[in-house]
C-alpha cells in the first residue's frame, strides 16, 4: 500500500475494509508514534488522502468498518497521551472517497477512549446490535490495562460500556487490551493482547452485555496487536506475532487456526518472516539488549525511558509509554488487520514502520482439507 512515503517518517496501525470489492485501508503516520504531526491516512484505488479532524494533536489507531446503515465508518483516537484518548468518528457513503465532518463518538467522554480501539466492531446476527472491542490504558508506576466492549443497539448513535473482567492480582503485568471479536457457537468471543505472554479469552452468553473473566489461552502473544476472523467453515484465523515475551519480537507475523472458538490453536501459514527486504541494508533482527536502531537504551533529558517515568526501556527494541512506543521499526511486521473475501484472507500490517503491506492468503490454505 505504501513504503517510504516522503510525507512522513513512520506509519503504523493499519485497518482494512472492502467496499464493492475494493480494499480501503487506513493507518496513522507522522514523525513517529505519538508525535503531534500524526494524522490518519486513507488509501483507495492507489490514492492516499489525509483525514481532516480539525485537531492539532497526535492521531492513533484508525478502525474501518461497514456499519448497520451500510455506510463505511472510520473511528480513530486523538490525544497527546494514550490515557487521554478521545474517540472520533466519521462516515463515508461513497466507499471512502468523501467523509462526513468528524465528531466525537461519545461527546464529552474523557475516560481514555470509547468504541473500537484497534479491531472493528462486530455486527451481531440479525444486524441490529453492534459490539465494539475497546480498552483503556493507565500508565505510571503501576500501569493498569482494562478491556471492554461498547454495545450499541441503535446503529452506533449511543454506546454502553460493558467491561471484560480481569483478575489483575494474578497478573505480572498491566493487563489486557485491544480485543478482537467473532461470533462463536454460543455468542460473541473476545481474544485479547496481554502483558502475560499469551492471548486471553472471554465469552458472553447474553450478546455482549456481560463477559466471563478473561482467561489465558495457549496462543502466544508478545504484547502486540492481534486480529481474528471467522472463515466460511467456522474455523477462526488469528493473525499475530508468536513470541511469548512482553514487548518481544514482532517477527515473524503468522496465522494460527482454531476449530473450538479459540480454546486451542494450531499453526497456519507465515505471513512475513522478514526474509524479503525492501532495503538489503536493513537488518532482519535487532541485537538483544539494545534499543531500536541505536545500540543504546533511549532516554529523555532526565535519564528516563520516553513516556515511562521508570528509567528503563525494553531490551527488545521498544520503549513503551503513555506518549507512545519509541522504536526504529527494524524487523517489525506487526499490528495486523484482516478481512475475509470470497477467495482470500486479506491482511494488512506494519512493515518496519516504513510501510503498510496488503497480503492475500488463499482460503484454501486456511480451511480444513475436504475430500
Amino acid at each position: 500500500m505504501t513504503v517510504d512515503d516522503p510525507r512522513w517518517t513512520q506509519c503504523h496501525a493499519s485497518t482494512l475494509a472492502v467496499v464493492d470489492g475494493v480494499p480501503v485501508v487506513a493507518w496513522f503516520a507522522g514523525t513517529r508514534e505519538g508525535t503531534p504531526d500524526n494524522r490518519i491516512r486513507i488509501a483507495r484505488d492507489g490514492r492516499i488522502r489525509t483525514l481532516d479532524t480539525g485537531r492539532a494533536v497526535a492521531h492513533w489507531n484508525p478502525v474501518l468498518a461497514v456499519g448497520p446503515d451500510g455506510a463505511l465508518w472510520l473511528f480513530c483516537k486523538a490525544g497527546a497521551r494514550i490515557s487521554e484518548w478521545v474517540t472520533l468518528v466519521t462516515r463515508s457513503y461513497d466507499g471512502g472517497a468523501t467523509w462526513e465532518p468528524v465528531r466525537e463518538l461519545v461527546p464529552g467522554d474523557r475516560s481514555g477512549g470509547r468504541g473500537p480501539v484497534k479491531n472493528p466492531p462486530l455486527l451481531a446476527p440479525g444486524g441490529l446490535r453492534w459490539l465494539a472491542p475497546g480498552s483503556t490504558e493507565q500508565w505510571g508506576e503501576q500501569p493498569r490495562w482494562d478491556p471492554f466492549v461498547d454495545v450499541s443497539d441503535d446503529g452506533g448513535l449511543s454506546w454502553t460500556r460493558c467491561p471484560i473482567p480481569v483478575e489483575h492480582a494474578a497478573l505480572t503485568g498491566a493487563g489486557h487490551i485491544q480485543p478482537t471479536l467473532w461470533w462463536g457457537a454460543g455468542g460473541p468471543v473476545a481474544l485479547m493482547r496481554s502483558t502475560e505472554g499469551r492471548a486471553y479469552r472471554s465469552v458472553s452468553a447474553d450478546g455482549g452485555r456481560t463477559w466471563t473473566l478473561a482467561e489465558p489461552t495457549g496462543l502466544p502473544n508478545n504484547n502486540s496487536g492481534l486480529t481474528a476472523v471467522t472463515l466460511p467453515s467456522g474455523r477462526v484465523a488469528c493473525v499475530h506475532n508468536p513470541a511469548t515475551e512482553s514487548w518481544g519480537s514482532r517477527c515473524p507475523l503468522v496465522v494460527s487456526l482454531s476449530d473450538d472458538d479459540g480454546l486451542t490453536w494450531h499453526a497456519g501459514p507465515i505471513v512475513d518472516d522478514g526474509a524479503v527486504s525492501i532495503d538489503p541494508a536493513v537488518p532482519r533482527l535487532l541485537n538483544p539488549g539494545t534499543a531500536p536502531g541505536t545500540g543504546t537504551t533511549p532516554t529523555t533529558s532526565s535519564g528516563t525511558a520516553p513516556g515511562t517515568g521508570s528509567g528503563t526501556a525494553s531490551g527488545t527494541g521498544f520503549a513503551p509509554g503513555d506518549a507512545g512506543v519509541v522504536t526504529s521499526g527494524v524487523a517489525e511486521y506487526s499490528y495486523p488487520a484482516a478481512i475475509v473475501t470470497s477467495e482470500h484472507l486479506l491482511v494488512t500490517y506494519t512493515w518496519q514502520r516504513r510501510g503498510i503491506v496488503l497480503a492475500r492468503l488463499p482460503l484454501a490454505d486456511l480451511e480444513p482439507n475436504t475430500p
